[in-house]
């Protein structure tokens, strides 16, 4: 039996699972994996062109759906401004979630918690974009600005 080989292809990243690992005779190759143990404590992150840091991906659990789907519990993605400053931009939690990795998206059907330095918003059932910067939260919606409005008209 191959070892187990956890590779996420868009990040480059290979995390391989060492209790699982077998001994093989020398030029022996595996010709395909199969994913069937979850990646627990894990951190994904992501950087820009620039080498940057744009986002932090962790959970407590990651599980693969597909190639490019991957199952978390305890979803904690950290988004940064993506620049030297290596500033925080925002900050999503929820208990379960699918990150959908060479989209650099990440969804869930139930809780999220979304905390930035001008508001914190709550709901259920959301989308977020990073490549648009867009989050999208369509049931129990609560937002609480941090900020005095000055002007809603």
């Amino acid at each position: 039996m191959p070892p187990l080989r956890y590779a996420l292809p868009a990040l480059g990243v290979l995390l391989l699972a060492p209790a699982a690992a077998t001994l093989r005779a020398a030029g022996e190759r595996p010709t395909a994996f199969t994913v069937d143990a979850p990646v627990i404590n894990f951190r994904i992150p992501t950087f820009s062109r620039e080498g940057f840091r744009t986002w932090l991906l962790s959970g407590g659990e990651g599980r693969y759906l597909s190639a490019n789907e991957l199952a978390v519990t305890n979803l904690s993605l950290t988004v940064f401004t993506g620049d030297a400053t290596n500033a925080v931009d925002s900050v999503f939690l929820s208990p379960q979630a699918v990150a959908l990795l060479d989209e650099a998206r990440v969804r869930g059907p139930g809780p999220l918690r979304l905390i930035t330095t001008e508001f914190e918003a709550t709901g259920e059932d959301w989308v977020y974009d990073n490549h648009a910067k867009k989050v999208s939260i369509h049931k129990n919606v609560r937002v609480v600005f941090h900020a005095p409005l000055r002007s809603l008209f």
